[in-house]
């Protein structure tokens, strides 16, 4: 999402940049543009958007937030069988 994008689902949400601005308590509504437009980095400010907004921080900001690969852990309860006891018993 383009900057115009992220302030139309502010709007629509009922948000302005200056309402955003003041509720992380910043300077002013240019704090908030300016990482909207990609100019400065707040990992706050784009988690609060996120939220505000409902969509991922993935999806809002793709080029700063990967999204998370989980590893699927397969079931050994064979494990035991397989493995076996390579010391030497005398």
């Amino acid at each position: 999402m383009d900057y115009l994008d992220l302030k139309f689902a502010l709007a629509r949400k009922g948000y302005t940049l200056t309402r955003v601005a003041e509720e992380l308590g910043l300077f002013g509504p240019q704090s908030v543009q300016q990482v909207l437009t990609r100019k400065y980095i707040s990992a706050r400010v784009e988690q609060r958007v996120a939220e505000i907004i409902g969509v991922p921080l993935e999806k809002l900001f793709p080029d700063r937030y990967q999204a998370t690969k989980r590893r699927v852990r397969q079931n050994n309860t064979n494990l035991h069988e397989k493995t076996r006891d390579t010391r030497r018993v005398s």
